[in-house]
């Protein structure tokens, strides 16, 4: 079809943040154009019960455990998007609703990453892959997780330095910080 879009996905780094009385999950993945020129960094972030997203909201929260991350952009999977989007096309503003589910065991070296349930901008339900290297088997691997995909930044790809993540303030807040 003519609108159709190709991107390419990976994993970056998985993250468990403890606040308070609740671990909230947090992953980093980058969306590429298939020329590998420009980049767009997302944040999947699991919900949390109302007590206890206040709690993370005004609790100094501490990243308790880097179960996953990337020496370099590792196995990058072709993602075919039906409506036509921008690299940043992926999530509103506030963060759009997915689902996401690990797969992971003890002695796995990969953990399988799949997004399910995201609303693109243009309105297009989608599922996607992304996989990264396990540091340790996260918490509620295996298990879907509710939460929100957040846009994070955008800016030129970069295979060598795909492994430092999203550097802007802003995204760097949003990863470790009390959102969602």
């Amino acid at each position: 079809m003519a609108d159709d879009v190709f991107f390419r996905a990976s994993g970056q780094a998985g993250y468990e943040v403890d606040c308070g009385h609740h671990t909230k999950t947090r992953v980093v993945f980058g969306i590429f154009d298939e020329e590998k020129t420009s980049i767009a960094w997302y944040l999947f972030a699991s919900a949390a019960d109302k007590k206890s997203q206040k709690e993370c909201e005004t609790t100094d929260v501490l990243v308790t455990e880097q179960f996953g991350f990337r020496t370099d952009v590792g196995r990058h999977i072709r993602v075919l998007f039906r409506k036509k989007i921008g690299l940043d096309g992926l999530a509103d503003k506030k963060g759009s609703f997915a689902t996401l589910n690990m797969d992971a065991t003890d002695k796995s070296r990969l953990i399988g990453c799949r997004i399910a349930k995201l609303k693109t901008k243009a309105g297009e339900v989608v599922t996607f892959p992304f996989g990264f290297q396990q540091n340790s088997k996260p918490s509620r691997a295996n298990q879907d997780i509710e939460g929100k995909v957040l846009f994070l930044e955008s800016g030129p790809f970069d295979e060598k330095t795909f492994h430092l993540g999203p550097q802007g303030k802003d995204s760097k807040i949003k990863i470790s910080g009390g959102v969602v």
